[in-house]
């Protein structure tokens, strides 16, 4: 079980859209995914709105009430799983403190759920700030992919992210591995470029080669409940995406054994 979780306190860098979409290559390349909306605001879970979604199994539901991530997990199609969110997820931040218990509930959560379903690959979308949620994604994930928007704005925002992760690194008694995306790229722009140069002077290798181009396919295919390969796999978002996933395929020869957290 490979755990991604995609992180960034600033919005419209293309957060929701890297979750769908890389689980989406992965489902391409026959694995079998779950999608883990760790967002209030239920964009992930309102792209599958259409399918009939069971409204009662959310998971606040494995906060309040310790039910198994197994019993909320509702397919969206063949080996792909959606554990839904809704307002209610809100209230983890404050009605459980910051102790050691509910911060590692999520890894304690995923560790059950990997018993029954070892091969599944989960993809956290996590909310855009840095509270209870958003620890439990970080503490239970293998590796945080950052998706940087290619706008000046967006580079401060990602060294937050980082001062962010290093402050954790201490709790955690190891290093967070964390890649950077590169999102909404036009190389016929001198801002892409140059966002690109300060990226790589700041994060160096942590900053993905693989980049993902504005495309018209990638705004689309939400809308009609779709990950960019069922809507148009031939579409340059579908390439970059695909690229992604090769390239965290070499990634993932990198990275050390994820440690116990101790918190």
């Amino acid at each position: 079980m490979t755990r991604i979780a995609i992180f960034n306190q600033k919005g419209g860098v293309g957060k929701t859209t890297t979750t769908l979409n890389l689980a989406g290559a992965f489902h391409r390349q026959q694995h079998q995914v779950a999608l883990l909306d760790f967002d209030p605001q239920a964009h992930l879970t309102s792209i599958y709105k259409h399918i009939g979604l069971d409204h009662h199994k959310h998971l606040f539901h494995f906060y309040q009430s310790d039910v198994p991530l197994a019993q909320l997990m509702q397919p969206v199609r063949a080996e792909m799983m959606l554990l839904s969110a809704n307002a209610e997820l809100m209230k983890v931040d404050s009605h459980f403190g910051r102790g050691p218990i509910i911060l590692k509930k999520l890894n304690h959560g995923l560790n059950v759920l990997s018993e029954t379903h070892p091969d599944t690959d989960i993809f956290i979308d996590c909310c855009p700030y840095v509270g209870v949620i958003s620890l439990n994604a970080v503490f239970a994930s293998d590796l945080i992919i950052i998706p940087v928007s290619s706008d000046y704005f967006s580079i401060n925002s990602a060294v937050k992210v980082e001062k962010a992760l290093r402050a954790l690194e201490p709790v955690l008694k190891r290093r967070i591995e964390r890649r950077y995306l590169l999102t909404r790229a036009d190389k016929r722009k001198k801002m892409t470029v140059e966002v690109e140069q300060e990226m790589r002077r700041l994060f160096g290798r942590e900053v993905l080669v693989t980049k993902i181009s504005e495309n018209i396919a990638l705004a689309e295919s939400p809308r009609i409940g779709k990950n960019v390969f069922d809507y148009d796999a031939g579409s340059p978002g579908a390439r970059d995406y695909m690229a992604l996933y090769f390239e965290l395929q070499d990634v993932s020869k990198q990275l050390p054994e994820k440690a116990v957290a101790v918190a």
